[in-house]
Protein backbone atom coordinates (compact mmCIF):
# COMPACT_ATOMS: atom_id res chain seq x y z
CA UNK A 1 0.00 0.00 0.00
CA UNK A 2 1.15 3.57 -0.77
CA UNK A 3 1.29 6.85 1.31
CA UNK A 4 -2.00 8.16 -0.10
CA UNK A 5 -3.89 4.77 0.42
CA UNK A 6 -2.43 4.22 3.84
CA UNK A 7 -4.07 7.59 4.92
CA UNK A 8 -7.56 7.40 3.11
CA UNK A 9 -8.15 3.81 5.18
CA UNK A 10 -8.74 5.23 8.25
CA UNK A 11 -12.55 6.15 9.22
CA UNK A 12 -13.23 8.76 11.10
CA UNK A 13 -14.99 5.98 13.96
CA UNK A 14 -11.57 3.92 13.96
CA UNK A 15 -9.59 7.06 14.48
CA UNK A 16 -11.66 8.64 17.66
CA UNK A 17 -11.17 4.89 19.00
CA UNK A 18 -7.73 4.56 18.73
CA UNK A 19 -6.69 8.30 20.36
CA UNK A 20 -9.64 7.65 23.10
CA UNK A 21 -7.43 4.32 23.54
CA UNK A 22 -4.43 5.86 23.51
CA UNK A 23 -5.00 8.86 26.06
CA UNK A 24 -6.81 6.40 28.65
CA UNK A 25 -2.64 5.18 28.90
CA UNK A 26 -0.58 8.38 28.51
CA UNK A 27 0.95 10.46 30.09
CA UNK A 28 1.80 11.16 34.05
CA UNK A 29 -2.01 10.95 34.83
CA UNK A 30 -2.11 7.32 34.13
CA UNK A 31 1.17 6.27 35.15
CA UNK A 32 -0.85 4.16 38.19
CA UNK A 33 -2.47 1.98 35.75
CA UNK A 34 -1.50 -1.75 34.93
CA UNK A 35 -1.54 -2.12 31.70
CA UNK A 36 -0.40 0.76 29.92
CA UNK A 37 0.18 -1.17 26.87
CA UNK A 38 -0.28 -0.23 23.32
CA UNK A 39 -3.31 -0.87 21.96
CA UNK A 40 -3.62 -3.62 18.73
CA UNK A 41 -4.16 -2.35 15.25
CA UNK A 42 -7.93 -2.81 13.67
CA UNK A 43 -5.79 -3.66 10.70
CA UNK A 44 -3.25 -6.73 12.48
CA UNK A 45 0.02 -6.87 11.62
CA UNK A 46 2.20 -5.39 8.57
CA UNK A 47 4.16 -8.16 6.81
CA UNK A 48 7.13 -7.19 8.63
CA UNK A 49 4.86 -8.75 12.34
CA UNK A 50 4.76 -4.81 13.31
CA UNK A 51 1.13 -3.89 14.85
CA UNK A 52 -0.02 -1.84 11.62
CA UNK A 53 -0.72 2.22 12.61
CA UNK A 54 0.57 3.27 9.50
CA UNK A 55 -1.13 6.54 8.15
CA UNK A 56 -3.14 7.05 11.45
CA UNK A 57 -3.92 10.18 12.62
CA UNK A 58 -2.60 11.07 16.41
CA UNK A 59 -4.00 13.84 18.01
CA UNK A 60 -2.24 12.44 21.79
CA UNK A 61 0.96 12.73 22.52
CA UNK A 62 2.93 9.47 23.32
CA UNK A 63 4.22 10.21 26.66
CA UNK A 64 5.34 8.18 29.57
CA UNK A 65 5.02 4.64 27.45
CA UNK A 66 6.98 1.61 26.52
CA UNK A 67 5.88 1.25 22.70
CA UNK A 68 7.29 -1.79 20.87
CA UNK A 69 6.58 -3.27 17.37
CA UNK A 70 4.52 -0.83 16.16
CA UNK A 71 4.37 0.78 12.82
CA UNK A 72 3.67 4.31 12.50
CA UNK A 73 5.16 5.28 9.09
CA UNK A 74 3.38 8.11 7.40
CA UNK A 75 1.34 8.74 10.52
CA UNK A 76 0.02 12.29 11.30
CA UNK A 77 0.25 13.80 14.63
CA UNK A 78 -2.37 16.52 14.95
CA UNK A 79 -2.74 19.33 17.44
CA UNK A 80 0.96 19.17 19.90
CA UNK A 81 0.81 15.07 19.38
CA UNK A 82 4.89 14.28 19.84
CA UNK A 83 7.00 11.93 21.07
CA UNK A 84 7.91 12.78 24.19
CA UNK A 85 9.50 10.61 27.18
CA UNK A 86 8.70 7.02 25.88
CA UNK A 87 10.86 4.42 25.33
CA UNK A 88 10.38 2.99 21.48
CA UNK A 89 11.77 -0.30 20.35
CA UNK A 90 11.79 -1.54 16.90
CA UNK A 91 8.99 0.70 15.55
CA UNK A 92 8.63 2.93 12.00
CA UNK A 93 8.73 6.38 11.66
CA UNK A 94 9.01 6.43 8.16
CA UNK A 95 7.54 8.87 6.08
CA UNK A 96 6.17 10.73 9.55
CA UNK A 97 5.87 14.33 9.95
CA UNK A 98 7.07 15.57 13.31
CA UNK A 99 8.71 19.02 12.29
CA UNK A 100 9.01 21.50 15.71
CA UNK A 101 8.07 18.40 17.68
CA UNK A 102 9.47 16.64 20.53
CA UNK A 103 11.43 13.12 20.03
CA UNK A 104 12.61 11.96 23.14
CA UNK A 105 13.67 9.80 25.09
CA UNK A 106 15.10 6.27 24.00
CA UNK A 107 14.42 4.56 20.51
CA UNK A 108 16.18 0.90 19.48
CA UNK A 109 16.11 -0.43 16.32
CA UNK A 110 13.46 2.25 14.68
CA UNK A 111 13.37 3.42 11.53
CA UNK A 112 12.86 6.96 10.30
CA UNK A 113 13.14 7.03 6.68
CA UNK A 114 12.45 10.25 4.94
CA UNK A 115 11.00 11.50 8.10
CA UNK A 116 10.76 15.13 8.63
CA UNK A 117 11.99 16.32 11.55
CA UNK A 118 13.03 19.61 11.06
CA UNK A 119 13.13 22.06 14.04
CA UNK A 120 12.60 18.96 16.10
CA UNK A 121 13.74 18.84 19.88
CA UNK A 122 15.71 15.41 20.16
CA UNK A 123 16.93 13.83 23.00
CA UNK A 124 18.42 11.32 25.51
CA UNK A 125 19.55 7.80 23.08
CA UNK A 126 19.11 6.53 19.91
CA UNK A 127 20.69 2.45 19.14
CA UNK A 128 20.61 1.17 15.66
CA UNK A 129 18.31 3.75 13.97
CA UNK A 130 17.93 4.34 10.37
CA UNK A 131 17.55 7.96 9.45
CA UNK A 132 18.32 7.43 6.42
CA UNK A 133 16.49 10.76 3.79
CA UNK A 134 15.46 12.15 7.01
CA UNK A 135 15.24 15.94 6.97
CA UNK A 136 17.27 17.32 10.47
CA UNK A 137 17.33 20.75 9.28
CA UNK A 138 17.16 22.98 12.08
CA UNK A 139 16.99 20.27 14.79
CA UNK A 140 18.28 21.25 18.18
CA UNK A 141 20.31 18.32 19.79
CA UNK A 142 22.16 18.32 23.08
CA UNK A 143 24.13 15.54 24.89
CA UNK A 144 22.54 12.81 22.71
CA UNK A 145 23.90 9.26 22.68
CA UNK A 146 23.38 8.03 18.92
CA UNK A 147 25.46 4.60 18.45
CA UNK A 148 25.23 2.41 15.61
CA UNK A 149 22.67 4.88 13.67
CA UNK A 150 22.66 5.35 9.46
CA UNK A 151 22.06 9.03 8.07
CA UNK A 152 22.67 8.03 4.92
CA UNK A 153 21.37 11.24 2.36
CA UNK A 154 19.96 13.05 5.54
CA UNK A 155 19.65 16.46 5.64
CA UNK A 156 21.46 18.78 8.61
CA UNK A 157 21.51 22.37 7.44
CA UNK A 158 21.29 24.33 10.50
CA UNK A 159 20.89 21.58 13.13
CA UNK A 160 22.40 22.06 15.92
CA UNK A 161 23.82 18.98 17.70
CA UNK A 162 25.97 19.70 20.77
CA UNK A 163 27.56 17.59 22.95
CA UNK A 164 26.59 14.35 21.51
CA UNK A 165 28.15 11.18 20.81
CA UNK A 166 27.99 9.59 17.43
CA UNK A 167 29.12 5.76 17.73
CA UNK A 168 30.17 3.65 14.65
CA UNK A 169 27.52 5.89 13.06
CA UNK A 170 27.54 6.45 9.02
CA UNK A 171 27.12 9.93 7.01
CA UNK A 172 27.56 8.67 3.47
CA UNK A 173 25.90 11.77 1.39
CA UNK A 174 24.55 13.75 3.96
CA UNK A 175 24.47 17.10 4.33
CA UNK A 176 25.67 19.30 7.30
CA UNK A 177 26.22 22.68 5.46
CA UNK A 178 25.56 25.82 8.35
CA UNK A 179 25.10 23.08 11.06
CA UNK A 180 27.40 22.77 14.45
CA UNK A 181 28.15 19.79 15.93
CA UNK A 182 30.53 21.61 18.79
CA UNK A 183 31.95 19.85 21.67
CA UNK A 184 30.51 16.25 19.81
CA UNK A 185 32.66 13.34 19.73
CA UNK A 186 32.51 10.78 16.83
CA UNK A 187 33.99 7.13 17.25
CA UNK A 188 33.92 4.68 14.22
CA UNK A 189 35.49 4.42 10.97
CA UNK A 190 36.46 8.08 9.67
CA UNK A 191 35.43 6.67 5.69
CA UNK A 192 31.82 6.93 7.00
CA UNK A 193 31.95 10.84 8.37
CA UNK A 194 30.43 13.45 6.44
CA UNK A 195 31.55 15.79 4.23
CA UNK A 196 31.71 19.08 6.68
CA UNK A 197 31.30 22.30 4.54
CA UNK A 198 31.36 24.59 6.81
CA UNK A 199 30.17 22.84 9.91
CA UNK A 200 31.01 24.36 13.17
CA UNK A 201 33.45 21.46 14.94
CA UNK A 202 35.04 23.14 17.94
CA UNK A 203 36.09 20.73 20.31
CA UNK A 204 34.70 18.43 18.16
CA UNK A 205 36.73 14.78 19.52
CA UNK A 206 37.04 12.32 16.48
CA UNK A 207 37.97 8.52 17.78
CA UNK A 208 39.23 5.98 15.22
CA UNK A 209 38.80 1.79 16.10
CA UNK A 210 41.90 0.30 16.35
Amino acid sequence: MNKKSLLARWQGDQLSEVNRLIAAITGKSNLHHKDRSFPASPYGLTEAGLEDYRGVTLTETLQYLTVQGVDLSYARFEDSASLNTSTFTHCGFDGVKLDGRFVTHTFSHCSFRGAKLNNARISKEFHDCDFTGCNLSKVIANDVSFTRCRFSGANFRWAIFTYCRFEECSFEGAICQDSSFAGSRFKGETGLLPVWDNAILDHVKFLSFP
